[in-house]
């Protein structure tokens, strides 16, 4: 077939183009066999060249003489387009909907297309199976590559190469191909080096009404298990779909077969519902005379975003069973070619810091969508706008891209690739000069022999000039998980696909370009500081450093930015909380450390209610572990000098939300200390506040922790237990009843930590602190305060007078044993946990029985005794001696000091050197 005798009118004077937000153009208007193209004498008018296959649908319309065609393409952009003379108009229909509508691939531009550009790499040849098996080193002798399928004979949507587990043979694999659906038997679609588990991807089982088995397929799947492990089949359809697809022979996998393997169904809804959504969604995008109300029912209506919401959701459980669980899984729904190739796909962005670079990402959509089956050429036949709606169209691979978007908006610098990277990759799937997104599987793209008659989409994008294009200034690598939020806050509409064409990009495009400048400027200053610091006095060496804030503070500025709609990449917070600061609570002489972004293998450990008794300590014990720059202070309090000086601080409020979110995300957090909150004594002063500061502040971390799989540690108490606990000794399980609103408080944190890590699966960790003693920290409103301040006090004045009776026993521990064990319970294998909250016990003592070990070193002391009957009364309540044999026993917790030593180390530090030598 000639292309001439489709186009029944070639060329047209006099076309005036309109589009939104720019000027009509009047130009010539000509039809080549895959262009519509308007070329125009105006100056500074660039010419329109749209692709037929880009046209979703047109529409005609006549006033008089003049008629008027309205193209809709598939990128969502409408055109419109004014042609003098009725028969001109109709002929240019009537050619372009011929045009657009090709049956044969061969007659479509890919097939004729010739690059202009220099060739440096063949993109056909750049991801192959066997290359990305040589990535997988660790996992060669318990894998294979399997050529079972090289004629396309066992699966015809398999590549002739897949990788299966090496104790199972070729034979084995043509058997389990008749159990599986549509011969997509289980095969390996990610390999997580830290622990040697797998994803494993398939069609449904064809178990049918009968209950048919395949010990074959049992032994295959079995194979990828460890000794006493068992491994999650995440089936992407609902359990009742699931059923109802045996009655047609399908169905899933029986737990009498599969006695090893738990099975999770989701709701991932099936193609023909997401094209039903995206139409919606487009229809409402596109509404330019509704209200607000109107517009945010109809994009609620849509469905687009629960759709994100519920994929997200199960990709984030996939890389869970896999990273936090140590669990293989196998993912499948129906065919296996569109929500199992989602999920599988997501979690390896999640899991793999490779697939978040650009050739990564390449070799993602190479291995996990183009050689895994994913039906390109029906899928994206037709988008939002079409007419004649066919049976196979969905925007599978838009709803996976538009995923990878919101993690990206999320983490803005663990990725390599930018917005436009993805915009790109949704432009060429539905209509491209490249033959990458041709055909539904390999089988057809042999058959069309692609490689050898059209060019691949990454020769084009992996030269430097292009490179440049989608490179995102913020990126630095992350080799840590990235847990996205899929809370519905969120989530956001993806506007630089679904809005482009409805504003003007004139002042984004200016804000990403100062963006970048910033940048760069940030890597100037950096370089020069770098290179001419070390040449500076000493003094001036130190005033540098203090004032090397300012200089890092140009990167979260670009970080924002980014997150602005100049790159479609806005997040949910207001720019007062670029730093985690509040323009309403910020001193105005405040300063602050900003954390460094360079890649580290080491933990990151943010404290809150870092300027407590505890907080201070146990940043500069970790900082000697983790290094300086890998833990963070933070508190609603200015610091003072020498704890700004040590290491990071950030201002933060604990019951901002978003704010906390914030700093989580920006720093890579992994482990969370929470410390912030109102003691005894103080607590009852102001129930009100320490209810917010306790309670609230808790469910903000919860849910953070939750939302991004941090290990989270929270302190208890014994002003956990009440006067109906066993006092003496107070075991780790019995009543609880406090009567303090901060010891009601530690219960309910002890009990929501247990729950979240039984619902979300979250690493929760909690130590019943006794009172701590510390030398270098001012008391800060507790009942046990009386044993740090007659150290204060014997120095200070050689007087004490204490608020509680001389017999109270309450159970006590030297602050360095308490940091040591926090560390040593956050550092202990989850699996030797018996239990989320332990005691913790290093010695108890009477007021009187520490004013005597006190008078051995200071004979001059005066003790007197002036009950508080708010405080007695506290302590009343609370265990006289702690039980901690589980923590013993489980993870080998052993105290250091007792109150000889105790007493010793407190005096010497309070310089009264001179008097214990005396009494010595």
């Amino acid at each position: 077939m000639e292309f001439a005798e489709l186009i029944k009118t070639p060329r047209v004077d006099n076309v005036v183009l309109h589009r939104p937000f720019y000027p009509p153009v009047e130009g010539t208007l000509c039809l080549t066999g895959h262009h519509l193209i308007l070329s125009s004498r105006q100056d500074n008018t660039e010419e329109l060249w749209l692709l037929h296959s880009n046209i979703d649908a047109i529409d005609k319309r006549f006033v008089g003489p003049l008629g008027t065609i309205i193209i809709k393409c598939k990128d969502f952009r409408i055109i419109q387009l004014d042609i003098p003379g009725m028969e001109e108009c109709l002929n240019i229909a009537s050619s372009i909907e011929a045009l657009s509508t090709l049956d044969s691939i061969t007659l479509m531009y890919p097939f004729f297309y010739r690059p202009m550009f220099e060739v440096i790499e063949d993109g056909w040849h750049s991801f192959l199976p066997e290359q990305e098996f040589e990535l997988y080193s660790l996992a060669i002798s318990e894998w294979r590559l399997s050529y079972v399928n090289k004629e396309f004979a066992v699966c015809p949507s398999y590549p002739p190469a897949v990788i299966v587990p090496k104790a199972v043979d070729d034979e084995a694999l043509r058997k389990v191909a008749t159990f599986r659906h549509g011969g997509r038997f289980p095969v390996l679609s990610y390999y997580h080096k830290k622990n040697g588990m797998v994803i494993m991807r398939s069609g449904q089982p064809l178990t049918g009404t009968n209950g048919r088995r395949c010990k074959e397929d049992e032994k295959l799947i079995n194979a990828t298990l460890r000794a006493g492990k068992r491994g999650y089949i995440i089936d992407t359809r609902p359990l009742n779909v699931a059923q109802q697809a045996r009655a047609k022979g399908g169905g899933f996998e029986q737990e009498a077969h599969y006695p090893q393997w738990r099975r999770i169904h989701k709701s991932i809804e099936r193609y023909h519902i997401l094209q039903e959504s995206l139409i919606k969604l487009v229809e409402s995008c596109n509404d330019q005379t509704q209200n607000m109300d109107r517009w945010l029912s109809k994009l609620e209506a849509s469905n687009w975003l629960t759709h994100i919401k519920e994929i997200l959701t199960t990709a984030c459980l996939a890389a869970q069973c896999l990273d936090r669980e140590g669990a293989s899984i196998l993912v499948h729904g129906t065919e296996g070619t569109d929500s199992t190739l989602q999920v599988t796909s997501l979690a390896q962005i999640i899991l793999e810091p490779r697939s978040r670079t650009i050739r990564g990402f390449e070799a993602l959509i190479e291995r996990e969508w183009l050689q895994a089956g994913h039906p390109f050429q029906q899928r994206c036949a037709q988008s939002a706008y079409c007419n004649s709606k066919q049976k196979w169209e969905a925007p599978v691979f838009l709803l996976f891209l538009d995923c990878v978007w919101q993690i990206l908006r999320q983490f803005p610098c663990s990725f390599e690739f930018n917005e436009n990277f993805l915009i790109m990759l949704f432009e060429h799937a539905y209509a491209s000069q490249f033959g990458t997104f041709l055909g539904n599987n390999e089988s057809e793209r042999c058959k069309l022999k692609l490689q050898q008659k059209t060019m691949s989409l990454w020769s084009w994008v992996n030269r430097p000039s292009e490179l440049s294009k989608f490179t995102n200034p913020l990126f630095e690598a992350n080799n840590l998980v990235i847990w996205p939020s899929v809370a519905p806050q969120s989530l956001q509409l993806w506007e630089g696909i679904f809005l482009r064409w409805n504003r003007s990009s004139k002042y984004l495009d200016e804000a990403y370009e100062e963006m970048v400048n910033i940048i760069e400027y940030n890597k100037e200053l950096q370089a020069k500081v770098c290179v001419d610091i070390m040449t500076f006095p000493p003094k001036l060496h130190r005033r540098v450093t203090e004032s090397m804030p300012v200089v890092r503070m140009l990167r979260p500025v670009a970080c924002w930015m980014l997150q602005s709609p100049a790159c479609g990449c806005r997040a949910s917070v207001l720019p007062s909380r670029l730093l985690g600061t509040s323009p309403r609570q910020i001193p105005t002489d405040a300063n602050f450390h900003s954390t460094s972004f360079s890649e580290a293998d080491q933990q990151r450990v943010l404290i809150t209610g870092g300027l407590g008794q505890l907080g201070v300590g146990l940043a500069s014990f970790l900082r000697k572990r983790f290094g300086k720059d890998n833990v963070i202070l933070s508190d609603i309090r200015k610091p003072p000098e020498h704890v700004f000086l040590s290491g990071p601080f950030i201002y933060s409020d604990i019951l901002d939300y978003k704010n906390l979110r914030e700093i989580v995300v920006n720093n890579r957090i992994t482990w969370l200390f929470h410390y912030s909150a109102l003691l005894s004594a103080v607590g009852e002063a102001n129930v009100s506040l320490a209810r917010a500061v306790n309670i609230t502040g808790l469910h903000n971390v919860l849910d953070v922790a939750a939302e991004h799989g941090l290990r989270l540690f929270v302190p208890s108490t014994i002003g956990a237990f009440g006067p109906t606990s066993p006092r003496n000794p107070t075991p780790d399980l019995c009543i609880q009843r406090p009567r303090t609103i901060y010891g009601v408080s530690k219960v309910h944190a002890e009990l929501m930590g247990e729950y979240y890590y039984y619902r979300y699966g979250l690493d929760f960790r909690c130590l019943r602190y006794p009172g701590i003693i510390s030398a270098d920290s001012q008391p800060g409103g507790g009942t046990t305060d009386y044993a740090v301040q007659i150290f204060h006090e014997a120095v200070k004045s050689g007087r004490f007078e204490c608020n509680l009776r001389p017999d109270t026993r309450l159970p006590m521990m030297y602050i360095h044993d308490c940091l040591r064990a926090t560390l040593e319970v956050m550092e202990a294998p989850a699996e030797s946990l018996s239990m989320r909250t332990y005691n913790i016990s290093a010695m108890s003592f009477t007021p009187a029985e520490l004013a005597q070990e006190v008078l051995k070193h200071i004979p001059e002391l005066q003790v007197t005794y002036n009950v508080d009957p708010v405080r007695q009364a506290i302590a009343d309540s609370w265990p006289m001696n702690f039980d901690d044999s589980n923590a013993r026993k489980d993870w080998g917790w052993k105290h250091d000091f007792d109150l000889p030593e105790l007493v010793t180390t407190m005096l010497n530090f309070h310089g009264s050197e001179s008097r214990v030598a005396q009494a010595n």
